[in-house]
């Protein structure tokens, strides 16, 4: 195990001691030897800058499911892109210290897929990863679009288009791990392939993720491909170890799991050929956040020693007091955030305060004034109108 994990911190530039403590972050190394691309943040650098010269938000507290919001209230088939809602999503990402967000981009819902686009773009110029989940919300359309042969490029070319191309740093020191320190895209393949499309584990891999991870490099070798995670209870990780038989580990560059029970955890593969990221781990019940960000993102990541990042679920959803950290409130003056679950967002507040040692922080709207910079343009949408669905 410990030439496991002294493989992965060469590997990733983890700091894996720091990861059992805390919540399995992003960290990285600098200098001579460094890994040259590697996977992770270090949350234990300390700023050198002078103490009265604004710096970026301090990556420390791992990644986070985003839910592309574009309008409250309104029909499905509703156009409507509102940035101020964009904004406060991506204001709450960028203040509580994350290095990573996951957001769905379906191709059967147009709407969403649009509103995806500048949440991911924004997300990188801010030295933010985005992970892009191909999937889509009810529906077979992007799986069978994925699945067939003649379709399969396009497709795939058309998210490239939308979510790869690289952002423009918003100011020094953002602490990426593209170039300018930007964030990375990664595209992850499908959701919870049995249960959300009826894909058995072999068909998954062989029909459909190990020629897309192909296409995808081919398109563009900077891509990070994702296999799909299975479900997080215990009938997940059979459906893992299916995967790894049909050779998950030779078609993608992240494996991912899921983990919403602490059952589940014993039952993963604890050492795979890849880097795991936990793509989705949460609780119900606002009381439960923060013990299970203390307690069980540390546990995956002690006893999954492959694990460098974990996906906390969610920011934001329609469910009060489930998984959701913040609500969105229509308010007469316009939208503005609750901290439904006060005690896990202090506690990431206090963790960016302490990583910053009094330093003034440069705020979102100081580097992102007008969030509508990042939305989709009219060859975005033509490009959109032009794919096989």
């Amino acid at each position: 195990m410990e030439a496991r994990r002294s493989f992965l911190r060469r590997l990733s530039g983890a700091s894996l001691s720091w990861l059992a403590l805390a919540q399995g972050g992003c960290g990285r190394q600098t200098g001579p030897g460094a890994p040259a691309t590697p996977d992770l943040i270090d949350p234990g650098r300390i700023p050198t800058t002078p103490l009265d010269q604004p710096i970026a938000v301090p990556k420390v507290n791992g990644a986070i499911n985003v839910q592309p919001l574009r309008c409250l209230g309104c029909a499905p088939t509703d156009p409507t892109l509102d940035p101020a809602l964009v904004a406060l999503q991506l204001e709450a990402v960028y203040t509580l210290g994350f290095d990573g967000i996951r957001v769905t981009a379906p191709l059967s819902d147009r709407g969403s897929l649009l509103a995806a686009i500048p949440y991911v773009r924004a997300a990188r110029a801010l030295g933010i990863d985005a992970v892009v989940l191909l999937a889509d919300f009810t529906g077979l359309t992007l799986a069978h679009a994925l699945a067939d042969p003649g379709r399969r490029r396009a497709i795939l070319e058309l998210y490239a288009t939308l979510f790869a191309a690289q952002q423009a740093p918003l100011a020094p020191g953002l602490g990426g791990l593209g170039p300018g320190e930007t964030g990375r895209v990664a595209f992850q393949v499908l959701n919870e392939p049995v249960g959300f499309v009826g894909l058995p584990p072999d068909t998954y891999v062989r029909e459909v993720l190990a020629p897309c991870f192909a296409e995808l490099h081919d398109i563009d070798s900077r891509i990070i491909v994702v296999a799909a995670a299975e479900s997080g209870n215990l009938s997940g990780p059979a459906r893992v170890r299916a995967m790894l038989e049909a050779g998950l580990e030779r078609a993608c560059d992240r494996i991912a799991y899921h983990v919403y029970t602490r059952d589940v955890i014993g039952e993963l593969p604890e050492h795979v050929r890849r880097v795991v990221w936990v793509t989705e781990s949460g609780i119900e019940g606002g009381a439960r956040h923060l013990p299970w960000v203390r307690e069980v993102f540390p546990e995956i990541v002690a006893r999954l020693p492959d694990v460098t990042r974990v996906f906390y679920f969610d920011l934001f959803d329609p469910k009060p007091d489930g998984f959701r950290v913040l609500d969105i409130r229509q308010q007469p003056a316009g939208a503005s955030v609750v901290a439904e679950s006060g005690a896990l967002y202090d506690y990431w507040s206090g963790r960016v305060l302490e990583a910053a040692g009094g330093r003034p922080l440069l705020s979102f709207r100081q580097l992102v004034p007008e969030v509508r910079v990042y939305f989709p343009t009219a060859t975005d949408v033509r490009a959109i109108e032009a794919a096989p669905f």
